[in-house]
């Protein structure tokens, strides 16, 4: 089996399919799906809150930092959705920066789905999936991916 990543000098070749690719070309949306609905599980999972006993104090800190972390995510998806666009057309590398980027995006993802699937608990990341559900399958490919892209990032080091 073709590992998805490998790590080159000139930076991080992606091994993916065409199915792959289009399944990951869904993922920009989804996250824009959890940032416009607070009452979704997967919003409380990446919006967590740093003093969920103040009010006050949480939403003082939203106001300083919210922005800012909107930003960032909205910078590291754009960038995940650029290179993965060039990748579909051209083929291409990841530059370092954008496999951070892919990193980011991959984690929060992960995060968002096992939210809106149940997984609450640690242990609840070590049940097997059901290959018959969607949800659980697209979960397990992300986590697959996260890891092996942290594994070929690693080898820079």
């Amino acid at each position: 089996m073709t590992r998805p990543f490998k790590y080159l000098p000139q930076g991080v070749q992606v091994n993916l399919g065409k199915q792959e690719l289009t399944f990951l070309a869904s993922v920009p949306e989804l996250l824009a799906s959890v940032d416009e609905d607070s009452a979704d599980p997967a919003y409380a999972r990446l919006h967590v809150a740093a003093y969920p006993d103040d009010q006050p104090a949480q939403e003082d800190l939203e106001s300083i930092t919210g922005p800012d972390l909107a930003e960032i995510r909205g910078s590291d998806r754009a960038g995940f959705l650029a290179a993965l666009e060039r990748i579909e057309s051209t083929g291409g590398l990841l530059s370092d920066e954008e496999a951070e980027s892919w990193l980011t995006v991959l984690g929060d993802t992960r995060l968002a789905l096992a939210a809106r699937i149940g997984v609450t608990e640690p242990s609840d990341w070590e049940r097997s999936p059901d290959p018959r559900d969607p949800a659980q399958a697209a979960l397990g490919f992300l986590s697959y991916l996260q890891a092996e892209l942290v594994d070929i990032l690693m080898e820079r080091l």
